[in-house]
């Protein structure tokens, strides 16, 4: 048989490849399985961003007509700070709506009808006590019914009631109102017991909580409130503001007044009757004189919901007015309204301004309070909250800066259809947890709580954006087998 020899090179000098049906088939489905992909995930994406606009939206029409409802009651005056405190919080759910900041909107609209609710709640039934439910939650709060319970997971608008626990974690803070009006806001590392009180004839009495250790404010409407530490019994007065707080390790009690009266009685009897703007500090089972103690500072600049562009190494001060007897200041600033996880948390302010190095966009929120000579500290400013925006442009006009920001994922923590997502992130970015907004610390670390209905593979994606307006985004896959 003769050889031929190669077949010839066609002209140009192009080389000619075969490629099989099957090969051709497998990439044909390939780039329609991926493809499918890209529009199933951009579709999810602008369905849950929907769906948070219209859970926002069924809030607020549901915050305005228990608005309404509690501004038709004749006995609203006993709640009128409380009032105020939720219109306030709606009207900044208004506004972020306006601003098509739906997941803020969302958060301060819920706390807004939740604290509607207990006002309405507690204004239908003024002789009980023994109840409370829970207005926001912040960081790890746990509650327990009774000594044998097991320890679970607080969230908004959970009953409490008499014989249940509650503790927070060295980052958490919630708020909570009892249906005879009290109102507490329990700070981080704090554990007490709801208890129902006793008057004479087994009849209803004052509310009373039992405080294991830690420390919370709380304010009282028309009934006075009872709480008790060890050694000491406090009874904070109808209209009245307080601090209770007890160390364990020290076995040190603080009880201040910072508007209307409260009483405080040690084993031993000793009595103490604390006035506004006065303490008495339990140590060693006895009770301190009342002493006097400064009063909140007058804020003045920036001005309340100020808003600012990001605009990199720039700077904000924040000043007060000086408080009489004052040697420094305790300043506090967070993207927490609960003042956990803070930015800035000190205690030795010297002067009356402090200056923020601007180092991301957010929402935040800034107390201060003012501290004698002796260490003891006045009620918070009211909270101011200011905001800053993310800018397009670098400082000098320049393109902006277009690097991602850096987001690393912890293994996922999995409880059934419970997951535990964490990770960290650049300081001062946003995070999203399928497009549900997570609270980023300080040093960029987050967590978020997911529950998976559906059986199966699911996929969860894990946003971060930064004050550009850069964002990385992480896909996780997630398995719920339910029997």
């Amino acid at each position: 048989m003769s050889d031929h020899g190669p077949a010839p090179e066609p002209q140009g000098g192009r080389g000619w490849y075969s490629v099989s049906v099957d090969t051709l088939r497998a990439w044909i489905i390939f780039c329609f399985l991926a493809a499918t992909a890209v529009v199933g995930i951009f579709g999810w994406h602008r369905w849950e961003k929907y769906a948070v606009e219209r859970s926002a939206t069924e809030v607020l029409e549901e915050a305005r007509n228990l608005s309404d409802e509690a501004r038709a009651e004749q006995d609203l005056s006993a709640f009128r700070d409380e009032y105020d405190d939720a219109h306030k919080t709606l009207e900044t759910a208004r506004r972020e709506y306006s601003e098509r900041n739906f997941a803020d909107s969302l958060e301060h609209g819920r706390r807004s009808v939740a604290l509607l609710s207990s006002i309405l709640n507690a204004l239908h039934n003024q002789g009980s006590v023994g109840e409370a439910h829970i207005i926001s939650v912040a960081g790890r709060v746990e509650f327990r019914r009774g000594e044998a319970g097991e320890w679970e997971d607080a969230r908004v608008r959970i009953t409490l009631r008499d014989g249940y626990y509650v503790r927070t974690s060295n980052n958490g803070s919630a708020e909570i109102m009892f249906v005879d009006g009290t109102l507490y806001h329990v700070r981080p590392d704090t554990l007490f017991f709801v208890s129902r009180g006793r008057a004479a004839g087994g009849r209803q009495g004052t509310q009373s909580v039992r405080v294991e250790y830690g420390s919370f404010d709380l304010s009282t409407a028309r009934r006075p409130s009872r709480v008790e530490t060890p050694g000491a019994r406090t009874e904070v007065q109808e209209e009245s503001s307080a601090t209770v707080s007890y160390d364990k390790d020290t076995e040190v009690g603080r009880f201040a007044a910072y508007r209307g009266t409260l009483s405080v009685a040690a084993q031993d009897g000793t009595n103490r009757e604390v006035q506004a703007l006065q303490e008495v500090v339990q140590s060693s089972g006895k009770l301190s004189e009342p002493r006097s103690i400064p009063k909140a500072p007058t804020v003045l600049s920036p001005r309340d919901n100020m808003e600012r562009a990001f605009v990199p190494d720039s700077r904000i001060e924040l000043t007060w007015q000086p408080v009489y007897g004052a040697s420094r200041y305790a300043l506090q600033v967070s993207r927490s309204p609960l003042f956990v996880d803070n930015v800035v948390d000190t205690a030795d302010r010297r002067g009356q301004k402090a200056t923020l190095a601007v180092r991301g966009s957010g929402s935040f929120v800034w107390r201060v309070a003012a501290i004698d000579k002796d260490g003891r500290r006045g009620p918070w400013s009211p909270t101011r909250k200011f905001r800053v925006a993310s800018e397009g442009l670098a400082a000098d006009g320049g393109e902006q800066d277009r690097q991602p920001p850096q987001l690393a994922l912890n293994d996922v923590q999995a409880y059934g259809s419970i997951f535990i997502v964490s990770g960290a992130t650049e300081p001062g970015a946003t995070v999203t947890v399928r497009g549900e907004p997570v609270q980023v610390a300080a040093n960029g670390t987050f967590k978020k709580t997911v529950q998976v209905h559906e059986n199966g593979w699911s996929f969860v994606e894990v946003r971060s954006k930064d004050a550009y307006g850069n964002e990385t985004v992480r896909p996780l896959r997630l398995y719920v087998e339910n029997f």
